[in-house]
């Protein structure tokens, strides 16, 4: 996965990520909810799939967007022993991290929960298997079968 990160964290592309990410997730959850209920369990799955990983993308950008001003409290409470090595930070806006840098080289993390990155990386790939399920499943039953010409002619019986 490519980062892009930049020395420091601009509030417009963080809250235009917010709202894009709490509105596709939204619109998802709306869109997955009544899909299970009429039997399109892995179209619905696909998209409350999505709608939880996009949803977690939004809480890692909330993270980051509360300890901006607070970047070197964000660094102190993530590791107090470490933070006085701190030399610099980074924010990754994909995926969402907010990195304190040490001035011996390395780096640790602050302020986004650990566990937000392998929640959005498996979401995404369950949402992706879960959608080429209902694309695949959608062609099958949208083909003719073998009792149904695709072109209708005249049959001599």
């Amino acid at each position: 996965m490519v980062a892009m990160t930049t020395t420091h964290p601009a509030a417009l592309p963080l809250l235009l990520g917010i709202v894009a990410a709490a509105v596709t997730g939204l619109g998802l959850v709306g869109y997955g909810f009544p899909a299970m209920g009429r039997g399109a369990v892995a179209r619905g799955g696909a998209a409350l799939s999505g709608a939880l990983a996009a949803l977690a993308y939004a809480w890692g950008l909330v993270s980051i967007f509360l300890d901006e001003s607070g970047t070197a409290q964000a660094c102190q409470d993530a590791n107090p022993s470490l933070y006085g090595q701190v030399g610099d930070y980074s924010v990754s806006y994909l995926p969402p991290a907010l990195n304190c840098r040490l001035s011996s080289g390395g780096s640790y993390e602050a302020a986004v929960p650990g566990f937000l990155t392998p929640v959005m990386t498996v979401c995404t790939v369950i949402a992706v298997i879960l959608a080429l399920i209902a694309v695949a499943g959608h062609h099958r039953t949208a083909r003719p079968g073998p009792s149904t010409p695709h072109h209708p002619e005249k049959r001599n019986t």
